[in-house]
């Protein structure tokens, strides 16, 4: 199993580099949020920081390797990741209608599909054919620190999927 941590920003529409550690020590990757341009940013400070959300994941040699953007809509919003190497896209969309444990479908361009699951107080659980593959974790308790921990068996080993997956659906939310 690999593990990491990083603290996000304490602000929703930070746009600081986060570095992520491994179990080591050793900066592993990084993402920050990303603006289009300023009349994005200050459409967003009137929509209450969390309409127009990007996330940049960067590489440890800081290349962007994965893209995650908010597709607002009515009702329940659709984030898409993209992994700027091989252009793959994954969808998600919210399929359950609970807020404090929601469950999300992630639809991915090679046809995999994939499921997140979020436990109130617990880990967030990345699904892979019904068994657990990834689980993601921000303590309050710890100042916000965030864990994740990625299986042997999980079909996506990347670190930065992960983070720009989760930062998208449970940092920012909606």
């Amino acid at each position: 199993m690999q593990s990491f941590t990083y603290n996000p920003p304490k602000v929703k529409n930070s746009t600081k580099m986060v570095s992520v550690t491994d179990s080591k020590g050793e900066i592993v990757c990084s993402f920050k949020r990303t603006y289009h341009n300023m009349f994005t940013r200050i459409a967003d400070i009137f929509l209450s920081h969390n309409f127009f959300v990007q996330f940049d994941v960067f590489t440890e040699s800081r290349e962007i390797k994965y893209q995650g953007n908010k597709m607002p809509r009515w009702g329940r919003s659709h984030y898409k990741i993209v992994n700027l190497d091989n252009q793959e896209e994954y969808l998600v969309s919210c399929s359950s209608w609970q807020t404090l444990s929601p469950e999300f479908l992630i639809k991915c361009t090679s046809g995999d599909e994939f499921t997140v699951k979020k436990e109130l107080m617990d880990w967030a659980k990345f699904y892979y054919d019904c068994k657990e593959a990834a689980r993601w974790k921000m303590k309050t308790t710890e100042l916000f620190k965030t864990y994740l921990e990625i299986e042997e068996h999980s079909p996506i080993k990347e670190p930065e999927f992960f983070i720009c997956l989760f930062q998208c659906i449970f940092y920012i939310g909606d």
